[in-house]
């Protein structure tokens, strides 16, 4: 009798967990998980910062471009007006010759402060890695910098398993195992054009084949570091493209990767109809999701017109096309960008806004962000326990409802502000409430079953203060606080004022005088 109680507690214990994330779809959308922060809902994405933005964005010194930490109050700028075009995914450059110049030796700090702050305004990351390291693609190090033309970058790996350990040190650094921010992973750039991919044996019959090895490699670790995550082929030029991509399609054996790819992506910046027809006459009768990863319109001015670009998009829909990344974010011989011409990208300059910036947030965001939550406690420069409590207003919402909080909590500044590049606390507060239904035995032998379903709520305007504790202590030192709303649809709203508070060591509250700068 003992063990049958146990087995039907554990029973009625795991149901619960399974109802509490039950998702529940409203007027057609996605489900929706209480227990995570929403992921957007968009199809509008952008490369922020173009191929080479690992040396070319701005440093703490400016020349030689390597030199010091990336100026991260212009890669916050860039990121948070962004957000406020409606940008809502970005393709971010990876280049693999830069984060493990040596065997097994990584600077992930770029990587890591990109991403970060990537997700702090709620976009999501998808790194598009290429460019090989010179001790891996010739066996012994050169001492060239990849950015130097002599560089054998666009080689693939001799050890085709360098390549899978890197893969897998990515994935298990960004990936659901690690910092949860990417789930997508773009495996080259542009692999049908020599300049990017290059077998120097026979290039015109190996670069297919062993491009092939690169991609099955890349999923295994995909596979094993990051349930759920999706391979995206490496972005085809609208010049060789399609038949590369058909050749592609047309290996067999253990060269064939059509189980291997998730997403065929495209490049194109003119004739639209015509090249997004030819790459899908490649992929023959296989089926695949259809991005672009680049997209512009040669001949586009900043002046373009909402139309012009609504009219770019419902092509773009009807030829399937069900996401797209702006190239680039700031405007050059490619096309008109969101900011004005940043060339060159090195010399540090905050980002304009461009006549372009108006007409894309028409088409991408023309809705209405939550207000910025109005924080309660703890007061400004409190000196607290390790586990505060923070307490703030639910603020007015958006066209969509709010889903949740994002809290931040940090104890670094960059030049005198802090920017939450590496948050001690990044919690997701979730603001709905879960209703549950009775449990009823059955036939008395200790199996349960649900009299209803679960719904996940939005709070009543009548509870306008939201409490939330960490569960974990926070270090004795001085910290910067801030809260934001997150609707439904995955919008970050804005951020309320940043706070600074003090943790002391132990678990009382100690009342010394503190003086600290905002």
């Amino acid at each position: 009798m003992l063990m049958r109680f146990r087995i039907s507690l554990f029973f009625i214990i795991f149901l619960a967990g399974a109802l509490f994330s039950c998702p529940v779809r409203a007027d057609g959308d996605p489900p929706l998980d209480p227990l995570h922060q929403p992921l957007p809902r968009s199809s509008y994405g952008m490369d922020l910062m173009g191929p080479g933005w690992q040396w070319t964005f701005p440093r703490e010194e400016a020349w030689p471009r390597l030199d010091g930490a990336l100026r991260v109050d212009l890669l916050d700028d860039l990121v948070r007006k962004s957000w406020g075009a409606g940008v809502r995914s970005v393709r971010v450059s990876t280049w693999w010759c830069m984060v493990e110049p040596e065997r097994d030796s990584y600077d992930w700090e770029a990587l890591d402060d990109v991403f970060q702050i990537a997700s702090n305004y709620g976009l999501s990351v998808i790194p598009e890695i290429y460019y090989t390291p010179d001790w891996a693609a010739l066996g012994t190090d050169v001492a060239i910098q990849c950015v130097d033309k002599a560089y054998p970058r666009n080689l693939p790996p001799q050890n085709m398993d360098d390549w899978s350990d890197f893969m897998a040190d990515m994935v298990n650094r960004y990936g659901i195992h690690g910092k949860d921010q990417v789930h997508e992973w773009e495996i080259w750039n542009e692999p049908d054009l020599w300049e990017f991919w290059y077998t120097p044996s026979d290039p015109v019959n190996d670069n297919v084949p062993m491009y092939s090895r690169l991609v099955q490699r890349a999923k295994e670790q995909i596979a094993a570091n990051d349930v759920n995550g999706r391979l995206l082929l490496g972005g085809m030029s609208d010049i060789n493209g399609p038949e590369f991509l058909q050749r592609l399609m047309a290996l067999e054996g253990d060269l064939d990767v059509r189980d291997d790819v998730d997403i065929v992506t495209l490049h194109v910046f003119s004739d639209h109809i015509r090249k997004i027809s030819s790459l899908k006459a490649a992929l023959g009768d296989n089926e695949f999701d259809l991005w672009v990863t680049e997209l512009n319109y040669w001949g586009w001015t900043e002046d373009a017109s909402p139309q012009m670009l609504s009219d770019l998009y419902a092509l773009l829909a009807r030829e399937g096309v069900t996401q797209s990344f702006w190239f680039k974010s700031w405007t050059t011989d490619w096309g008109p960008g969101i900011f004005l011409d940043q060339d060159p990208l090195w010399v540090p300059k905050p980002f304009t806004p461009s006549a372009f910036y108006r007409t894309f947030k028409q088409q991408t965001f023309p809705h209405a962000l939550s207000g910025p939550p109005v924080v309660q406690e703890p007061a400004p420069n409190s000196l607290l326990a390790p586990r505060p409590e923070f307490v703030w207003e639910r603020p007015d919402p958006g066209d969509f409802p709010i889903a949740g909080y994002k809290l931040q909590v940090d104890d670094s500044l960059y030049r005198g502000t802090p920017y939450f590049t590496s948050p001690e606390l990044d919690a997701w507060v979730p603001a709905g409430e879960l209703h549950f239904l009775p449990l009823q035995m059955i036939g008395g032998r200790g199996v349960v079953a649900p009299f209803g379903t679960v719904s996940p709520q939005a709070p009543p305007p009548t509870t306008p203060l939201v409490h939330y504790q960490p569960q974990k202590n926070l270090s004795p030192g001085v910290y910067y606080w801030r809260v934001a709303a997150v609707d439904v649809r995955g919008n970050v709203g804005p951020y309320s004022p940043v706070r600074p508070l003090v943790i002391s060591a132990g678990d009382e509250r100690v009342f010394l005088p503190a003086q600290i700068q905002p």
